[in-house]
C-alpha cells in the first residue's frame, strides 16, 4: 500500500486546482463577457461551463443517488448509481469504499471481495485504508472466514479506535470460538463508548453466550428501554428470555426484531427468526 505523503499532497493540489477552475475562473470569464455585452459568447462559455461542471461532479451526483436509495433501504437500487460512480475514470478511493459497502448491504459478498482486490494497491489515506480494511473484514465474516476477518480487525484496532469499528469487530468475535476474546474486546469497547447501543448489545450477547444469563438480562432490560432501529438487539434479548423459560416474551421480542430493517450486514436473518417463532408457537418449549 502506497502511503507516501507526496501523493496525498498532489491529490489535494489537483482538487484545489479543479475547484479554482470550476468556482472562480469560469464564472469570472462568464461575468466579464456579460458585462461587456458579448451575450452570444457569454452563452457559449456558460454552456461549456455547465457541461464541464456536471461531468466533473457526476461522480458526486451518483453518490447522492446512492445515498438516497440507501436511506430508503432499497439497497439493490442503490447499487446501480454506486457502480456507475465507481466505474468513472479516476473515481476516488472513497467512491470505491462506498460501492464495496453498498455491495455488502445488498448481500453481494463475493463481489465486494472482487472490488476490494481491484483496489488493494491504490494509494489510500489512513482513514480510507481503515474503511477499506473494515469492509474487507466484514465481507470475509459474511463468507464464513471468521479468523481472517478477526485478523484484519486486530490490525485496525492496534492503531485506531472508533465506535463503528468496535461494533463490527465485537459482532464478528461473537461468531468465533474464542468467547474469552469476545468478552475482553466487548468490555473494552463498552469502556470506550458505553452509550453505543451496538456495543452494549454485543457485550450483553457475549454474556449470554458465556452463560451469564442474569447479567445479559439486566443489560437487555436497560438497552430495550428505548426503541432501537436494528434487529439484533431484539433477537438476542429474545434468546435470553427463551433461556429463562419466558417463551411468550421471547416470541414478542422475535416479532419486534422482524419489524426492523435487515441488510446484508445484519447478524441474523429473517428466516432464522421465523424458524424460532414457529418452533416456540408449536409449544415445543425452549430452543437450544
Amino acid at each position: 500500500m502506497n502511503t507516501d505523503s507526496n501523493i496525498e499532497k498532489k491529490l489535494k493540489n489537483k482538487k484545489l486546482l479543479t475547484n479554482i477552475i470550476l468556482f472562480a475562473a469560469f464564472p469570472l470569464i462568464c461575468l466579464i463577457f456579460a458585462l461587456i455585452g458579448k451575450w452570444l459568447i457569454f452563452g457559449i462559455v456558460l454552456a461549456v461551463y455547465l457541461v464541464i461542471f456536471i461531468y466533473i461532479k457526476l461522480e458526486n451526483i451518483r453518490l447522492i443517488q446512492t445515498g438516497y436509495y440507501d436511506k430508503k433501504g432499497e439497497f439493490q437500487k442503490a447499487l446501480l448509481p454506486a457502480y456507475k460512480a465507481y466505474k468513472m475514470k479516476h473515481s476516488t478511493v472513497d467512491t470505491a469504499n462506498i460501492f464495496i459497502y453498498m455491495l455488502l448491504k445488498a448481500g453481494k459478498y463475493e463481489k465486494a471481495i472482487e472490488i476490494t482486490n481491484e483496489n488493494r494497491n491504490r494509494y489510500m489515506s489512513e482513514d480510507q485504508l481503515i474503511a477499506f480494511s473494515s469492509n474487507e473484514a466484514l465481507a470475509l465474516w459474511k463468507l464464513g472466514k471468521i479468523n481472517e476477518s478477526i485478523g484484519i480487525f486486530e490490525k485496525i484496532t492496534e492503531k485506531f479506535e472508533s465506535t463503528n469499528i468496535y461494533v463490527s469487530y465485537g459482532t464478528v468475535l461473537t461468531f468465533s470460538n474464542d468467547l474469552n476474546k469476545a468478552l475482553e474486546l466487548n468490555k473494552k469497547a463498552y469502556q470506550y463508548n458505553s452509550s453505543s447501543k451496538g456495543i452494549k448489545d454485543n457485550l450483553a450477547y457475549t454474556y449470554y453466550l458465556i452463560g451469564d444469563i442474569d447479567r445479559a438480562k439486566r443489560m437487555y432490560d436497560e438497552l430495550l428501554d428505548e426503541p432501537l432501529n436494528f434487529p439484533e438487539a431484539y433477537y438476542n434479548a429474545a434468546l435470553v428470555s427463551n433461556s429463562q423459560g419466558q417463551y411468550d416474551e421471547a416470541v414478542r421480542l422475535f416479532k419486534q426484531a422482524l419489524s426492523k430493517q435487515f441488510t446484508g450486514l445484519t447478524a441474523v436473518t429473517k428466516e432464522e427468526i421465523n424458524n424460532k417463532i414457529n418452533y416456540l408457537n408449536r409449544g415445543q418449549g425452549g430452543m437450544l
